[in-house]
């Protein structure tokens, strides 16, 4: 389905840049594209349920992996906006019980994957044994507490999940509500996100799609409880999409904060990650795209925006890259639209 005014010649080359990379018996994607808080394409391809034979809708919910991480980080720059954070303190101010040695880790460390505590994820057979049993926050960071930092704080990026766990407690304690409680009062229920929640395998989530590796076979099981502040949520194209112009608009964080996330940290050395406080930071066309992407056993999810030309691109994926890179085709459908306009 497209916006009436959009020009046709647009929502067909969308169309045709998404089809030419899914199999209609498949697993697929649910795609939408907006302009200006208007969408030009909003469509779902392949398949749901490959067993049942039925279709992926656009309306359908997704695991969306990493792309948590944009909401994790949006919860902590509430928390500094209200005073209750400060981004240059450090994790131990927040979280006594914290190892003296990372008295040198600040939160804006953690967002931005520059704090040099051991990712948890990274350790030989956690996705084979570790993951698929259920573990608390602590449990998931307990492991890494005895360990030394792998380089000073600040001076590298190194992608890590258990920096983003290690926020959720934070989130915690300063507000005294359990993570996903707090995405719910103050980002989810204000948005009207009706779709977007915690991710559980304990009970029903009406209208969630299959997952599938290649094959296409069943996605390996994983216990849900391990994702956590670093990849944890399910959601929607309509809801990310809602999302990230609630977000860009300065609707959920002040403008500033918005500023500070869509930048990228740039390290002593003078290199630029490409990772700003939470959202991935990209030129393509000359245009200033942030956004996060995510993949968890078997899902792929892209959110990106052109913040230059109102663009948002979300690609929500129930497969082991039966149709490609979701990334790629973001940056695709975006320079798509930005050639028509």
């Amino acid at each position: 389905m497209a916006a009436p005014n959009e020009p046709a010649g647009l929502v067909q080359s969308l169309d045709s840049i998404i089809a030419a990379r899914f199999k209609p018996e498949l697993p697929g994607v649910a795609a939408l594209v907006v302009k200006d808080g208007r969408p030009i394409l909003r469509k779902a391809y392949g398949m749901a349920n490959v067993e049942l034979g039925v279709p992926v809708r656009p309306e359908h919910v997704f695991r969306i992996g990493s792309t948590t991480k944009l909401f994790t980080a949006a919860a902590v720059m509430l928390l500094v906006d209200e005073g209750k954070l400060a981004l240059d303190a450090p994790v131990t101010r927040y979280l006594p019980d914290a190892p003296r040695h990372w008295d040198k880790v600040t939160i804006e460390h953690l967002l931005a994957h520059t704090s040099g505590i051991p990712n948890l994820s990274m350790d030989s057979g956690y996705w084979r044994t570790t993951a698929r049993l259920d573990h608390t926050l602590e449990e998931l960071v307990a492991p890494v507490r005895g360990r030394a930092l792998e380089y000073a704080p600040g001076t590298r990026f190194t992608y890590n999940n258990t920096g983003y766990n290690l926020l959720a407690m934070v989130i915690e304690k300063v507000s005294g509500r359990a993570y996903f409680d707090f995405l719910d009062q103050r980002i989810i229920k204000p948005l009207g996100l009706a779709h977007t929640r915690e991710g559980t395998d304990k009970q029903l989530i009406p209208g969630l799609v299959t997952g599938y590796r290649s094959g296409p076979a069943p996605a390996w099981l994983l216990a849900s409880n391990n994702l956590h502040a670093a990849g944890g949520l399910v959601s929607t194209v309509d809801d990310l999409a809602a999302f990230m112009l609630a977000l860009q608009a300065g609707r959920l964080v002040p403008p500033e904060g918005v500023r500070r996330m869509n930048a990228s940290v740039v390290l002593p050395n003078g290199e630029a990650t490409g990772y700003g406080l939470g959202s991935w930071v990209r030129m393509v066309n000359g245009k200033h795209l942030v956004g996060h992407g995510g993949y968890i056993f078997n899902f792929y999810s892209q959110l990106e925006m052109d913040v230059d030309s109102g663009i948002i691109a979300v690609t929500l994926h129930n497969g082991d890259r039966f149709g490609g890179d979701n990334e790629v085709l973001s940056k695709q459908l975006i320079s798509e639209v930005q050639a028509w306009y």
